[in-house]
């Protein structure tokens, strides 16, 4: 019985350690980080919108994506922040120039959106 209980405590104090407790991916809140991740097939797009830190819907009305990756042959960037708002809204948006628009939403390294989409000046939705 003695083992049981130090057993339970030492979980309880475990869960309770600052830094070993995780916010809900589906809720996100002040503090949690979100990133948006654009991908393309050409450099340089329409427009991109996603909501930021403070609730506020964001907009780049000429969307340049920086990075290649010569694997799939896609143009990408990122838009990251830590939340400043109790009740998080995440959601984004991005139209290719080109072919292809593809978006990922994620909460603390956790992937909750995908979207993607193809033919001319396609629209993804996460």
């Amino acid at each position: 019985m003695i083992k049981k209980f130090a057993l339970v405590s030492a979980l309880a104090i475990a869960l309770s350690a600052p830094g070993l407790a995780t916010a809900s991916v589906a809720e996100p809140t002040s503090g949690d980080t979100v990133t948006y991740e654009f991908v393309s097939d050409v450099p340089d797009n329409q427009g991109s919108n996603w909501y930021d830190a403070d609730n506020d819907m964001s907009t780049f009305s000429n969307t340049h994506l920086p990075k290649y990756n010569a694997k799939n042959g896609h143009y990408w960037g990122t838009q990251s922040f830590t939340s400043r708002s109790t009740y998080q809204l995440t959601a984004a948006s991005i139209q290719t120039s080109g072919y292809y628009a593809q978006c990922f939403v994620s909460i603390n390294g956790v992937q909750v959106s995908e979207n993607h989409a193809s033919g001319k000046y396609a629209m993804a939705v996460c």
